[in-house]
């Protein structure tokens, strides 16, 4: 099930962000594959799976050499955001979680 979870600048950033990733100098091949990947999934809607994999992507690059530091903080900040987002949306809460009531079935 797909859910809003950017804004329309909020993509373009991220689409801006994987770009500048790709484009570093000591980015493997490999990498330039998962970052394509990620940028090419991106929307306003997607699975949740995606947004772990994206989430995942950009906190790994925080690790990798190539993008200078200040890419690595926005990575480093993004990812942290998804990661929320992902949490705070499979958390059921009391509302939510309630099972359904059993009603009499007339006969």
């Amino acid at each position: 099930m797909n859910s809003n979870w950017f804004t329309t600048d909020q993509v373009r950033q991220l689409v801006g962000l994987l770009t500048v990733i790709a484009a570093a100098p000591d980015t493997s091949d490999e990498h330039r594959y998962e970052l394509d990947y990620c940028r090419s999934q991106l929307a306003q809607q997607m699975p949740a799976l995606e947004v772990f994999v994206l989430a995942g992507v950009l906190h790994e690059t925080t690790d990798r050499p190539g993008p200078d530091v200040a890419t690595r903080d926005d990575c480093r900040r993004w990812s942290a955001y998804l990661t929320h987002l992902l949490t705070v949306t499979s958390t059921p809460t009391a509302a939510t979680n309630r099972p359904e009531p059993i009603l009499p079935v007339a006969a």
